[in-house]
């Protein structure tokens, strides 16, 4: 419902359009100024019709906004409009997680008040102790003989507890979890939190890279703000970030990559193959998980990467386009990468043959890497796998995503053209490859520098430097 107040010469329109973050009713204002030759019949009939037109850009969410508008109300249009209609789900959900902080921090400054001081202390506030407050939760045994006692299926408590059906495995396996999963399982049980989970807080500072990560999330926004007109410029751009100045990819060298392919012969083969594929193919976790058999060309030993898979809180599993234009593309890898997905296949054809009609896996979505029944492979399971298989074999700290920088760094050892690498990886930029691996490449150069050292006999054999004599400079 519209009001109109009579302002001088010209009509403010006012509409409701609900509540906002605070519990503060949300109004949009516009401001008609008739023409002086109307008549006041004119005038009312016109004002009739202004008034209708707004109250419908307010229902359509098409009215215009301004540098008035609060970020915080500004960030709950973007996320509306744009957000979840343009990003991808892992994406949005790290904006809207990113947003809770944000929205304490800087939600209540209005777009056109909003400095890069204000962002930059933000930053600074986030490096501080006792910042993180991350919480997760590890069951005790009492959780899984709760469950065991009342002989229910962990498909059906997950149901009853409105969690994933993965989150729940994940917990009985002693993996941590989150804390609001935790509470949804203690209250299907009826229990106390602290029966059934060991809380683990952490209040360390933030790293560099998840203060990067909120930057882009405020950017991003900004970015938006200045497209639709709201403000000139984005602040954002001109705050200072920590440096990242330190932070290498982690990777094994060929020595300790070698002992851990010798390591996995041992192990089981639904673990074994992801692992050693993906050290021998350089594919993002999501990539490797993604994969189905219509997209490998086994005689040829190309791959299509297409698509990926995914895992979002309260989504769950879920396909989607690999991460940029330049991710989407074909990749040669070698005979020994083929001859692991032929023996996993034969491997995966038995269990397919064993489980029957139990197998849930389809010709449409014919996964290379899936569970004992033909689901696609849950993200996280191969990550905690190779964390406990790295533990118990004490090999150089590592996880499944240096397995790609492995990859990139033997690559690059081995003197391969960085364009091939940048490619092989589904780098748009070989400066984005340049930037990750520069000590990679700075160990290389200095090798190919050493190189034509063998002609040092040849080119100066009698030649000694002359050594510095004491007292004589």
């Amino acid at each position: 419902m519209a009001t109109v107040e009579k302002r001088g010469k010209s009509y403010r329109i006012t509409v409701a359009a609900g509540i906002d973050l605070n519990g503060k009713q949300i109004r949009h204002r516009f401001v008609w100024t008739p023409d002086e030759k109307l008549t006041p019949r004119q005038v009312e009939k016109e004002l009739n019709r202004q008034v209708v037109r707004f109250e419908e850009q307010v229902k359509t969410g098409s009215t215009a906004l301004d540098g008035n508008v609060r970020f915080v109300d500004f960030a709950e249009r973007y996320m509306r409009d744009y957000g979840r209609l343009s990003l991808k789900p892992t994406t949005l959900s790290n904006y809207e997680r990113n947003l809770v902080r944000i929205n304490q921090a800087i939600g209540h400054i209005r777009l056109k008040d909003l400095t890069p001081m204000h962002i930059q202390a933000f930053y600074r506030n986030l490096q501080e102790e006792g910042i993180r407050q991350h919480t997760t939760a590890t069951a005790t045994p009492a959780l899984a003989e709760w469950i065991g006692q009342r002989h229910i299926s962990k498909s059906a408590f997950a149901r009853a507890a409105g969690v994933t059906h993965q989150t729940v495995s994940q917990a009985l396996k002693g993996n941590t979890i989150n804390q609001t999963s935790a509470e949804k399982i203690a209250a299907a049980t009826g229990l106390k939190v602290k029966e059934l989970f060991t809380v683990n807080v952490d209040t360390t500072p933030l790293a560099p890279a998840t203060i990067h990560s909120y930057h882009r999330t405020i950017s991003s926004i900004l970015e938006r703000a200045v497209k639709w007109k709201c403000i000139p410029s984005n602040p954002a751009e001109r705050a200072e970030l920590p440096s990242l100045a330190g932070h290498k990819a982690r990777y094994l060298d060929e020595p300790d990559a070698k002992r851990m392919l010798q390591l996995l012969q041992d192990e089981p083969i639904k673990w074994r193959a992801p692992i050693i594929f993906d050290l021998l193919s350089g594919l993002r976790r999501a990539e490797l998980l993604g994969l189905r058999w219509q997209d490998v060309n086994l005689d040829d030993g190309v791959l299509h990467i297409v698509q990926t898979s995914n895992y979002v809180s309260g989504k769950g599993v879920y396909v989607s386009t690999p991460k940029t234009e330049d991710s989407d593309r074909y990749l040669r890898v070698s005979r020994t990468a083929v001859l692991i997905l032929l023996e996993y296949r034969r491997w995966q054809d038995e269990i397919r043959e064993n489980v029957g009609d139990a197998w849930e896996g389809t010709p449409e979505d014919d996964r290379i890497f899936t569970n004992e029944v033909g689901r696609p492979m849950f993200p996280t399971s191969i990550t905690q796998w190779m964390r406990k298989f790295i533990k118990r074999t004490g090999l150089p700290p590592a996880c499944v995503h240096s397995l790609r920088h492995t990859y990139a760094s033997l690559l690059i050892a081995d003197k391969t053209p960085l364009v091939v690498v940048a490619s092989n990886l589904g780098h748009a930029q070989t400066s984005t490859t340049s930037d990750i691996y520069s000590h990679v490449i700075a160990s290389a150069e200095a090798k190919a520098a050493e190189v034509l050292d063998k002609f040092s006999d040849d080119i100066h054999p009698k030649f000694t430097p002359n050594e510095k004599k004491e007292g004589v400079s």
